[in-house]
């Protein structure tokens, strides 16, 4: 047999090996499927836990056709707000709720890319009125824990790096000039006017330190025709009504002096004429920031900057998809006033709402999703609670 007619037999009985495996012999392994490209039109999840927290941005956004998009009894808007693509929607008022819907939603919506909650807290530590704060690290409970898991819990470095470089351009876009209206409802057509009540100072945006999710307002429920307060979804946009300064705030030199004069009209009946009828329908204590007249984590001298009763179960089911989170709360009321709880909210909370709607729009702007760093793998990243946040137990003044 020559060389070469051996060569070729030789290599077609290693040819014959290679292609039939031998009974019970492990099959070569297949090429791995490449991974899936990143989404080309990511969105932002952006919450509020009732309708006057979200009507402002609300009012802007472009939105696709169909909308809203009802997702088990919660309607969603879909649509564009400065050029970027957004998914607004109310999480609602209980610790409970928030994380649920939150949830709800991420589960609904491909190629979310972050979470944002805006709206109102209580005031403390450098905030004051008006204020947005963005805080770094949120707590429950004055430290004592964080949905279970750790005391605190921090927002992802890259939505505060953004945060940071919008600081200066929202501030000089907050307004100071509250307007107050007959409910407010306007989604429910019964405002005949707004009145205006001025701060007397120049509100900021104020990004790190602590906030604090206190729960005392676990249990609190939206009420379907509950309009721009209670509502359990966003209102429809509405027309604006005419504007009309008040005098109640007449003869007052400093901003406190002039909160106080405004919050004690609303309490009489002089500025907020339904002012009894509406929080008559509202859990005591109200809707949103309702700790900081009443609970000693929010007065001035304190280190939260922010107290409310959703950001940190929000932040929570963020956490469980891994997405970045950020929260930019505008401060409806301090417990510098006095013991005027919730009269000061019911004055302030849609300037403050409406400040938080200015710095969160411009924060989704900037946005980049492909700045971002890559996901930690599963080994590396942090162990969440699957479970919701349990319903805390109510806390007295």
């Amino acid at each position: 047999m020559g060389r070469g007619l051996a060569l070729g037999v030789l290599v077609a009985a290693l040819a014959a090996v290679v292609a039939v495996p031998t009974a019970g012999a492990r099959p070569w392994p297949k090429s791995q499927p490449k991974s899936k490209p990143a989404c080309s039109n990511s969105s932002v999840l952006l919450l509020g836990s009732y309708p006057s927290e979200v009507s402002a941005n609300l009012a802007l956004e472009r939105l696709d056709p169909g909308q809203p998009t009802a997702v088990q009894g919660h309607d969603f808007y879909s649509g564009r707000l400065e050029g970027r693509h957004v998914i607004l929607g109310i999480a609602g008022q209980s610790p409970a709720d928030t994380y649920a819907i939150t949830q709800l939603a991420l589960k609904r919506f491909s190629c979310v890319s972050a979470v944002v909650f805006e709206g109102t807290a209580g005031g403390g530590g450098e905030s004051g009125l008006a204020d947005v704060t963005v805080p770094s690290k949120w707590t429950e409970y004055d430290g004592q824990t964080f949905a279970g898991h750790n005391s605190t819990a921090s927002v992802s470095p890259a939505a505060l790096a953004v945060a940071r470089s919008i600081a200066s351009d929202a501030t000089s876009q907050l307004g100071s000039t509250a307007a107050v209206d007959d409910g407010p409802c306007a989604c429910s057509g019964l405002v005949d006017s707004l009145k205006l009540v001025p701060t007397m100072r120049s509100p900021k945006v104020i990004v790190g330190g602590a906030g604090e999710t206190d729960g005392t307002g676990g249990s609190d429920q939206c009420l379907a025709e509950g309009g721009m307060l209670e509502g359990c979804n966003p209102c429809p946009p509405a027309s604006t009504p005419p504007l009309i300064p008040s005098g109640v705030t007449a003869g007052a030199t400093t901003s406190l002096e002039a909160a106080r004069l405004a919050s004690l009209a609303a309490r009489d009946g002089a500025l907020v004429p339904n002012a009894a009828q509406l929080l008559s329908r509202v859990a005591a204590p109200a809707p949103s920031a309702r700790a900081a007249s009443t609970q000693p984590g929010t007065t001035s001298g304190t280190t939260y900057i922010a107290d409310d009763q959703q950001t940190s179960a929000s932040m929570l089911a963020a956490q469980a998809h891994h997405l970045p989170f950020i929260a930019f709360r505008g401060i409806s009321d301090t417990t510098d006033v006095g013991d005027l709880w919730p009269f000061e909210w019911l004055v302030y909370q849609q300037l403050a709402a409406d400040n938080a709607a200015v710095a969160a729009r411009l924060w989704i702007e900037h946005w980049n999703v492909r700045a971002q760093p890559p996901r930690r793998s599963a080994k590396t990243r942090m162990r969440v609670p699957a479970r919701p946040p349990r319903e805390p137990a109510r806390r007295h003044p």
